[in-house]
C-alpha cells in the first residue's frame, strides 16, 4: 500500500505541475510560433517549449503486475502518449530565404489552381465516330488530284508571287479592241496579224453541239485608234489561218484566209470618196478550191510579186500568185511545178533499205519509221529561208521537220528523202528525237540572224536550228504546249516571244554567230536560254487562256496583240530590254 500511495502522490505533482506550466500546443499557437520564429531575427532567445507527457499506471491486480515485473525484466514499463513529441531537431532558416520558399510555393499553387481551372471550364470534347469508307467496285479513286500535289501547287504559288511583281514591270495593257460582232454568241480568236497599222482579226463561234454549222468573222483594224474598218461574216464557214500580204507602194490591203475545208480565199479592202466627201470601204472577196482538206500552212516568200505557199493536211502544196488568184506560172521554166504533193516513205522501201543500208539506224531514220505509219503527210507549217526561197522547210504532224528541193521537182509528187535532203542534224543519245515528239505549231524565220529557223510543237519545246550547219542550237522548255512564236531581234540582242495557253513567255536564246574568214556563219549556244519575263493570262480578265499573238515594234516600241478564248482582243506594250 505505501507504493500505491506514493505512485499517486507522484502523479497528483505531476498534475499540478502540468497545470502551473505552460498550455498544450495547439495547431493555432503552433502557426503563431512558427511564424513567430520566421520573422525573428534573434535565433538565440527562442523560448523552449516544454514536452508534457501523460503516464498511465496500472491501479488494479497489483498482484499480478508485480509477479510480471518480476518474471519479465526485460519489457519496460508501459507508457500511453496522448500527442507525437518531435524528436528530430527544427532547422529554422533566415526570413529572406523563407520568404522567397514561400512566394515559391505560392506561384506553384497559383499555376496549379489556373490549370485546374482552365481544365475546368474547357469544353470536353466529345469521342468523334470515324465512318469508315466502304470500296465497292474497281474504280479506287476518290480524288482527282493527290494531296501531295496540291501541296506543292500551293506553295509554287507562293513561290511565284515575287516573280509576278516583277514581271508587271515589264508590261502594261495599251488598249482592248472590242468589236460589234454581228454573230450573237460565244467566240474565239484562232488567228491575229499586223501589218501598216493594220490588225487583221479571225475570230471563230465556239460549237454548242456538233449538229450545227459553225460561223468565222474576219476583222480589220486601225490599231493605233482601235477603230473597227471593216468586218465581214461568213456563216458555216471554219476558217484557220488569216495573213496580210506585204506589198509595197499599194492602196489595197489584201489579206490571205484559209478555211477547214481547204478554200483559200483573198480578201481586199480599198477606201473610195463617197459623194459627200468622206471615204468609204469598198471590199473584194476571190474564193478558190486549191485543196480538199484543212489548210494550216501559210508562207509568203516573196513581196515584189507576191507569191504564197498553202500546204493541207493531205501534203499538198500549193504556189500562188496572189495578184491573180491562181497557180504561179514561172515565165522561165515551163517545167515549174506550182502544185505537188509530198508523200510519206513506204515501209517497204525501209526495209529494203534496213536489209541492204551500210549505215546504222539514226534519229531521222527512227522519224521515217514513224511517219511511214501515216498515210499522208500532215503539213502544219511551211518556211523558205532568205538565201534560198527555193528550199522549203515543212513541219508535220508527226513532229518531223522535212527539206524539200522545190526547184527539183519534175512532178506532181515527190517522196521524202531518206536522208532529208542534208538536213540531219545530230542529236546526243539513241533515245532523243531528232526533230520534236509531237506535232509541229510553227516554223519561223530569225530575223538579222541568217540561216537560223525557230520551231515550236505540242512537246512544250521549242527549238532554234542552224539549217546551213544542220545543228540543234538552243532547246526552250515550257510547262505548256506552244501555240506560236515570234523571233525578235533589237540592237544585237534576240528575244523569242512564246505564246502557250496560260502565259505569254519572253526567253533571251542565249546564241551567238561565229564569222570565219570565208565568209560563212555558224551559231552556238552562249549557255541555256533564260526567261526575261512572262505575261500570265490572269492579267487579262477578258481571257481564260490564249489562242494566238503577234509581236511587232512601232516608232521604237513593241507590242503584243494577244487573242483569247473571247471576241476581244488585248494590246499589249512591252518592254523587252534585259
Amino acid at each position: 500500500m505505501d507504493t500505491l500511495e506514493e505512485k499517486r502522490k507522484k502523479l497528483q505533482e505531476l498534475r499540478e505541475r502540468r497545470r502551473q506550466g505552460q498550455r498544450p500546443i495547439s495547431d493555432s499557437s503552433r502557426d503563431d510560433l512558427v511564424n513567430h520564429l520566421l520573422n525573428s531575427n534573434n535565433n538565440e532567445n527562442l523560448p523552449q517549449p516544454l514536452e508534457m507527457v501523460n503516464i498511465a499506471t496500472q491501479t488494479e491486480e497489483t498482484e499480478n503486475l508485480t509477479k510480471l515485473e518480476s518474471t519479465n525484466n526485460d519489457f519496460p514499463t508501459l507508457l500511453t502518449y496522448e500527442r507525437a513529441v518531435q524528436t528530430d531537431p527544427v532547422e529554422f532558416k533566415e526570413p529572406d530565404e523563407a520568404n522567397q520558399e514561400a512566394n515559391t510555393e505560392t506561384s506553384f499553387l497559383d499555376d496549379t489552381g489556373e490549370d485546374s481551372s482552365f481544365l475546368e471550364e474547357g469544353p470536353i470534347s466529345q469521342v468523334r465516330n470515324v465512318v469508315p469508307h466502304v470500296v465497292e467496285d474497281q474504280s479506287l479513286t476518290v480524288g482527282v488530284k493527290s494531296f501531295s500535289l496540291l501541296e506543292a501547287l500551293d506553295k509554287t504559288k507562293a513561290s511565284l508571287t515575287e516573280k509576278e511583281i516583277q514581271n508587271v514591270q515589264h508590261f502594261r495593257i495599251s488598249h482592248i479592241l472590242d468589236p460589234d460582232s454581228a454573230v450573237h454568241g460565244e467566240m474565239r480568236c484562232v488567228w491575229v496579224d499586223y501589218y501598216a497599222e493594220l490588225a487583221l482579226v479571225v475570230l471563230q463561234e465556239t460549237q454548242t453541239s456538233q449538229d450545227q454549222s459553225s460561223n468565222s468573222i474576219v476583222s480589220v483594224y486601225k490599231l493605233s485608234t482601235a477603230e473597227l474598218v471593216d468586218t465581214v461574216v461568213f456563216r458555216g464557214q471554219a476558217f484557220l489561218r488569216g495573213q496580210f500580204i506585204r506589198r509595197k507602194r499599194t492602196a489595197v490591203t489584201s489579206a490571205l484566209l484559209t478555211s477547214y475545208n481547204g478554200k483559200t480565199i483573198l480578201y481586199e479592202i480599198r477606201a473610195v470618196p463617197q459623194s459627200n466627201g468622206a471615204l468609204g470601204i469598198e471590199r473584194n472577196l476571190i474564193v478558190r478550191n486549191f485543196h480538199h482538206y484543212p489548210v494550216f500552212a501559210v508562207w509568203q516568200h516573196h513581196t515584189v510579186d507576191p507569191r504564197v505557199l498553202v500546204g493541207s493536211t493531205d501534203g499538198t502544196v500549193s504556189e500562188l500568185d496572189i495578184l491573180r488568184m491562181e497557180l504561179y506560172r514561172d515565165p522561165a521554166s515551163a517545167q515549174h511545178t506550182s502544185h505537188f504533193k509530198i508523200l510519206p516513205v513506204s515501209p517497204s522501201s525501209l526495209l529494203l533499205s534496213e536489209e541492204f543500208g551500210a549505215e546504222l539506224r539514226s534519229g531521222f531514220q527512227r522519224q521515217l519509221d514513224k511517219q511511214s505509219a501515216y498515210d499522208e503527210v500532215a503539213i502544219t507549217s511551211m518556211i523558205t529561208m532568205p538565201q534560198d526561197p527555193t528550199v522549203v522547210y515543212v513541219g508535220c504532224e508527226d513532229g518531223g521537220i522535212y527539206k524539200i528541193n522545190h526547184c527539183e521537182l519534175n512532178s506532181d509528187s515527190t517522196v521524202i528523202d531518206t536522208n532529208n535532203n542534208g538536213f540531219v542534224p545530230k542529236i546526243n543519245t539513241e533515245n532523243d528525237e531528232i526533230f520534236h515528239a509531237l506535232p509541229i505549231t510553227g516554223l519561223y524565220n530569225c530575223d538579222n540572224a541568217p540561216n537560223l529557223m525557230l520551231s515550236s510543237a505540242m512537246d512544250w519545246e521549242c527549238k532554234v536550228w542552224d539549217v546551213v550547219n544542220n545543228e540543234k542550237v538552243a532547246t526552250i522548255e515550257l510547262d505548256y504546249p506552244v501555240i506560236n512564236c515570234e523571233w525578235v531581234s533589237s540592237q544585237d540582242a534576240y528575244f523569242i516571244f512564246i505564246l502557250t495557253p496560260t502565259a505569254l513567255s519572253v526567253f533571251n536564246p542565249m546564241v551567238m554567230p561565229d564569222y570565219s574568214q570565208n565568209g560563212t556563219v555558224s551559231w552556238r549556244a552562249i549557255k541555256n536560254p533564260v526567261e526575261i519575263f512572262s505575261i500570265s493570262v490572269d492579267h487579262c480578265e477578258n481571257f481564260s487562256y490564249f489562242t494566238s499573238v503577234k509581236v511587232f515594234e512601232e516608232k521604237g516600241k513593241y507590242y503584243a496583240l494577244l487573242g483569247g478564248d473571247s471576241n476581244k482582243l488585248v494590246c499589249m506594250e512591252v518592254e523587252v530590254q534585259t
